[in-house]
């Protein structure tokens, strides 16, 4: 059932004229991320044709990566219009492998980040110990922090000062930032939502205005052809950049976090009965996330990732049509093979591009403070999140030092991101094995053994992070097993009931002397065949347990039945 709010959902397709509207809309906002792509160009001082070629190569990655995740049906694609965008997570990363090895470094390094993004939507389940809110956000703070680096150096125009262009420069890239940050306070609906493509207007137009668009760049816009094929000899060469490994590793689990959250909101946008989030649908879009990137590095192009604005911009118009994605696309490749339009972005002045990092950066930073506050820190989170946001803040300050560290420390020591997800990781995993959150109830020395395992739940549920949903979700599933062992009588002596919270899950363990029962599974897929659906359904509703994960195994005379509720 689509939501009130939404005028066009996600099934509909709107009307011709509105559809080529949108369809440009959406190209636009998507082409305002090639900002990203302009300044791994310039780190990688690559020629003024190879730049052109990067750019119009870039925007057909992204006409790939869009359509990829609208697809609806098959292994890949969360079929919502939620294109990808140049990513700051990739930002930094990219930016150290295109000054080490210039472009083929830059795409041979994505390539790798990429598949293990894909890699990684095979196992959200398992990763859930690593991909919980306070890692996520943690990682979420640094790339920001590192973004805000970056952007801060352009936006002052460290290293110009000496310039006659000096306050033009800095003028232009303060104006950025306040439009951007005007209307990130005080606007409303889609003006909010575009305030980062109002910035960057406003600062090409002063840019200009000052002069800060020399003769030479118009030059170089006027001699450009209107249309003209792509050159990918820039990518004919392989430049494998060991030392920056877990850098674009770390990016890679960064981007799939952020597309397990969009998708959520696409899912509860476009459905008005939306309850909980559809994990088989979320790794589709996870691995259509992670094919765009690696698409997108194949062919030399910086990282992409998800982009939540344009999904916002999308749930605020009310027009979450997919099909809208495929009209983005083809705009998308018809301005790829037009070589003026690369040169307009090559042409952008950095200090405008700094500031719309800068602005970027903080929204990510309050975003990961968010994120890690989801849940009440212990001390043990205390040290996790204080080391883990300390060691990349050291890193970039003592550069010299972590250079000095024996060779086979520097795939960790060479970049803050790593350097610190790998310290908060290793503190987490250390910690778990002394964190006892757990509690056991002795089962046949209970009179009402499931009313005292709902006190302990409720009693421990700030300690454990345990929602009122997960309390009343668990409790409603043991009653029913404790009902399904007793009509079968399969339960010839109760033992213990045992709860514990782990990797972000409610674990309850019923054990007992008997006969084993044997469920299935909430994420579990029936074996296929014309009566499957319906064979399946009459199953769920006849037994009515409906935990995330269920497993049931022998120890010695005693049946151990486990049911696992996601977090």
């Amino acid at each position: 059932m689509t939501p009130a709010n939404i005028t066009i959902g996600v099934d509909e397709n709107p009307p011709p004229l509105q559809y080529v509207l949108l369809a440009l809309q959406y190209a636009f906002l998507l082409s305002m991320y090639l900002v990203l792509v302009v300044i791994v160009v310039h780190a990688a001082k690559a020629s003024p044709d190879t730049a052109r070629s990067v750019i119009s190569m870039a925007m057909i990655a992204s006409a790939v990566g869009t359509v990829l995740q609208a697809f609806h049906r098959g292994p890949v694609g969360s079929g919502y219009l939620a294109p990808p965008v140049f990513s700051a997570i990739y930002l930094g990363p990219s930016i150290l492998a295109a000054k080490a090895g210039g472009l083929p470094a830059v795409a041979c390094m994505t390539v790798c980040a990429g598949l293990f993004e894909m890699l990684i939507a095979g196992f959200l389940h398992r990763l859930r110990i690593i991909m919980q809110p306070i890692i996520s956000g943690l990682i979420i703070c640094i790339i920001a922090l590192e973004l805000g680096i970056v952007g801060l150096q352009h936006l002052l125009d460290v290293g110009g000062e000496n310039s006659p262009q000096f306050s033009s420069s800095v003028a232009a890239a303060t104006l950025t930032l306040s439009v951007c940050v005007g209307f990130a306070v005080w606007g409303k609906g889609v003006w909010r939502l575009i305030c980062s493509l109002l910035g960057l207007l406003a600062g090409v137009a002063l840019a200009a205005a000052l002069g800060l668009f020399d003769n030479r760049a118009v030059s170089s816009l006027e001699a450009s052809p209107w249309f003209a094929l792509p050159d990918l000899s820039y990518v004919s060469a392989v430049h494998w950049e060991l030392g920056l490994m877990p850098a674009f590793l770390a990016a890679g689990m960064a981007a799939a976090i952020r597309t397990v959250g969009v998708v959520t909101t696409c899912q509860r946008a476009n459905n008005a009965n939306w309850i909980r989030p559809d994990f088989i649908n979320i790794r589709k879009g996870v691995i259509a996330d992670g094919l765009g990137c690696t698409i997108g590095g194949l062919v030399g192009a910086p990282g992409m990732n998800i982009g939540p604005s344009l999904v916002g911009v999308s749930i605020a118009t009310g027009v979450t049509s997919r099909s809208i994605a495929y009209g983005t696309a083809v705009v998308l490749l018809i301005l790829a093979f037009m070589p003026k339009v690369a040169d307009v972005f090559l042409q952008l002045p950095l200090p405008v591009a700094g500031a719309l990092l800068v602005f970027t950066a903080c929204i990510m930073l309050v975003s990961g403070l968010q994120l890690l506050m989801v849940k009440a820190l212990d001390m043990r989170l205390t040290f996790v999140v204080g080391l883990g946001l300390l060691f990349p803040l050291v890193q970039k300050m003592s550069q010299a030092y972590f250079d000095a560290m024996p060779g086979w420390l520097s795939p960790i020591t060479n970049s803050g991101l790593a350097l610190g997800l790998t310290s908060a990781i290793g503190l987490l995993l250390i910690f778990r094995i002394a964190t006892d959150h757990q509690q056991t109830i002795l089962w046949n020395q209970s009179a009402d053994a499931v009313g005292e395992l709902k006190q302990t739940l409720e009693k421990n549920a700030q300690a454990w992070g345990l929602t009122s949903d997960v309390i009343s979700r668990a409790m409603s599933n043991i009653v029913q097993v404790v009902e399904l062992l007793k009509e079968g009588r399969l339960m010839v002596e109760p033992v213990a009931i045992r709860a514990r919270e782990r990797d972000n899950s409610l674990e309850v363990e019923l054990r007992y002397r008997g006969a084993p029962l044997f469920l299935s599974s909430a994420h579990q897929s029936p074996t296929m065949n014309e009566e499957s659906s319906m064979s399946a359904g009459l199953q769920d509703v006849a037994i009515g347990v409906f935990a995330d994960r269920i497993s049931t195994s022998m120890r010695g005379r005693d049946v151990i039945l486990q049911l696992r509720f996601d977090m």
